[in-house]
């Protein structure tokens, strides 16, 4: 598929309410026709380091790996890897944003601001006149583990923030609704290099927490986390899997989860304190270690209680390795399914929750599959 893309830089909000700035990639397909539809990908960038954002890595050509970089083979971004779902969107003939959810200081985990951004994203393109996008056009956010988070405070912050933009769906993959228990529960197991960007996410935020870190890290602590903010997640899961973070403490990991201000930041962050008035499709691994099932029931508790439809699938996937990781790809052809019916104008009502031991149906799969395939080897490859 050939594909035009733009880069636009446009005004948005941070957590504070203050103005803000961020960059978008909007893609369209290459075949003549304007888009129907406005899908705001947002990715699971899990990182601060700014060569991690969308707008770097789609510049060039997303390769997984590059054998001639002085930094090692493996040059994979999380948003190499969901090329694919990107494909998708655009083979449905659909216009695509990519946005740097961070902002311009590549924020991540901050309250509220990730969704401003990938609201404005779409705001921004669908004023870039040559896109050539229907001011009717529905629009629709889509993300998984820290892109879930993006969608879900996107879908949180839309009624108030965005009252007059037609959101017909929001997919919302793993959103890590119990912070603590995501830091807690990744320790020590393959994924034990995500809760490090974590911490170092709140130093950024937080110049009273990075004081209480640089007095909490020991000295090999504080080499490993500026490693990781300096790092994306591929390369920090490479390098440190089943690290017991508390070996790079003075304390207890457990003091520094319960300590007030980690609580206060944790509890900032915290998912469902108001609900969506758009249609969530919500979906997450029942034995996730980083995004709890338990969190993500509640949070889908508390927006069904509000009137929010929510269709939720609480996926049994294979536990080996890795829960969070299976479902980023088991669980994505589901929600692809689910997007294009919302574009399509199809009626969803009420909340449909199902614990189902395939989330990957073969319609799903019919609508999905071949752009899933074509756009992994296009991201293995570096095609741009």
């Amino acid at each position: 598929m050939r594909v035009r893309a733009w880069q636009l830089l446009y005004r948005t909000t941070d957590s504070h309410g203050n103005p803000y700035a961020a960059v978008t990639t909007v893609l369209m397909g290459e075949h003549g026709r304007a888009p129907t539809a406005i899908l705001s990908y947002d990715s699971m960038i899990d990182a601060i380091a700014p060569n991690c954002m969308p707008s770097q890595v789609l510049r060039t050509g997303a390769p997984w790996f590059d054998f001639s970089g002085a930094g090692g083979p493996i040059t994979l971004s999380t948003t190499a890897s969901e090329v694919p779902m990107i494909a998708a969107g655009l083979n449905q003939g659909w216009a695509v944003s990519v946005p740097d959810l961070g902002g311009v200081d590549n924020h991540f985990l901050t309250p509220r601001e990730p969704g401003y951004v990938a609201i404005d994203g779409v705001r921004a393109a669908q004023n870039f006149a040559e896109l050539g996008l229907a001011a009717d056009a529905p629009a629709m956010f889509w993300g998984y583990s820290g892109g879930g988070i993006a969608t879900a405070w996107a879908a949180q912050v839309q009624p108030d923030y965005a009252p007059d933009m037609y959101v017909a769906g929001m997919a919302v993959g793993a959103p890590v609704v119990d912070l603590r228990a995501g830091l807690r529960n990744g320790n020590g197991t393959p994924v034990a290099g995500l809760p490090p960007v974590g911490i170092a996410a709140l130093q950024q935020d937080s110049p009273e927490f990075a004081a209480m870190m640089n007095r909490l890290l020991t000295p090999e602590g504080k080499q490993r986390l500026a490693g990781a903010a300096a790092s994306c997640t591929p390369q920090n899961l490479v390098s440190f899997p089943f690290l017991d973070f508390g070996t790079l403490l003075t304390v207890p990991m457990e003091d520094v989860l319960n300590a007030p201000l980690t609580q206060r930041l944790i509890d900032e962050r915290t998912l469902g304190a108001t609900a969506p008035t758009a249609p969530v499709y919500v979906y997450n691994a029942v034995d996730d270690e980083l995004s709890t099932i338990a969190s993500s029931d509640g949070l889908v508790d508390s927006y069904c209680a509000a009137g929010t439809s929510v269709t939720y699938r609480r996926d049994l996937v294979p536990s080996a390795v890795s829960p969070h990781a299976f479902e980023w790809g088991l669980g994505a052809p589901a929600a692809f399914a689910w997007l294009t019916d919302r574009a399509a104008g199809l009626p969803v009502a009420g909340c449909d929750i199902q614990t189902v031991t395939s989330p990957t149906t073969p319609a799903a799969m019919n609508s999905f599959g071949a752009d899933f395939v074509g756009g992994m080897l296009a991201a293995i490859l570096g095609h741009r």
